[in-house]
């Protein structure tokens, strides 16, 4: 049986941006990121390719959605 992969911290913040309810730009603004660099992170340029953002911005991001980085429970 293979295991599923874990989630990347990029997959987490895009899901829950997509699950956010806000516009790119609105988040951008409420996360003090620069709408160029949070757009390219979520939707891509032309050909699709997105975006990775510094740890800064995902630091910045995460708390405009209300996230924290934590251990997991031993066990899982």
């Amino acid at each position: 049986m293979v295991g599923k992969r874990p989630k990347t911290m990029a997959e987490i913040l895009r899901q829950a941006v997509a699950s956010d309810g806000r516009s790119i730009w609105r988040l951008a603004r409420d996360a003090d990121i620069h709408y160029p660099i949070l757009y390219l992170f979520i939707k891509g340029d032309k050909s699709g390719h997105r975006r990775g953002l510094t740890l800064d911005s995902a630091d910045k991001l995460a708390k405009a959605l209300n996230l924290e980085l934590r251990p997991k429970k031993k066990g899982r």
